[in-house]
């Protein structure tokens, strides 16, 4: 129907994906609306992003999660120098040929809808554990380097849900994935 409205196969695939990353925080909304009958008040203090989970402290913690994930990656880029192995990230194939909008929803928009559900959501239902595998697993895809991928994304949801189970807020991720993603999106581009 939208490819008759002259919309591409690759438009058609950015929009399944913007609708999917918004699915996200929509089934977690209704999981605490229509399940725990909570109101929006509740909802947001029970993932970890209300007023007072906002600081100056959280805000520090989201940038050091950031400079871990940023010397990792380095770790990763120096053993590919090393072993002369491409590594071919889901950030490379998401973004190809990508217009600016969902460049946008990938830095910004997508990393808070992926933190809401995996670390607000997840974590304490099913724990770091395997919140963080599931986070792994679901950012590999079919021509990334799928162990390196996985790895990457596992160590991060690791570390951001060890953060919201000490702090109870989910700011330091947000910030941490924002960075990330910002970041990986910004190298793309440029």
């Amino acid at each position: 129907m939208l490819a008759v409205l002259g919309y591409s196969q690759q438009n058609l695939a950015f929009i399944s994906d913007v609708i999917l990353g918004f699915s996200f925080p929509i089934s977690v909304l209704i999981y605490f609306r229509a399940y725990r009958k909570m109101n929006g008040k509740e909802i947001i203090e029970a993932l970890g992003v209300g007023r007072s989970k906002l600081s100056l402290f959280t805000l520090v913690l989201g940038f050091l999660i950031f400079i871990i994930i940023m010397i990792l990656s380095i770790g990763t880029g120096i053993i590919q120098n090393i072993i002369n192995i491409p590594i071919n990230t889901n950030v490379n194939l998401a973004l190809e040929g990508a217009p600016l909008w969902f460049c946008l929803f990938v830095a910004v928009i997508e990393p808070i809808n992926e933190e809401l559900l995996f670390r607000g959501f997840m974590v304490p239902r099913i724990g770091i554990v395997l919140s963080s595998v599931v986070f792994g697993v679901l950012h590999a895809s079919y021509d990334s380097t799928f162990a390196i991928e996985v790895i990457a994304a596992v160590l991060f949801g690791i570390l951001s849900g060890y953060v919201y189970k000490r702090t109870g807020s989910l700011y330091p991720s947000i910030i941490a994935h924002i960075l990330v993603n910002t970041l990986a999106v910004l190298a793309f581009i440029g």
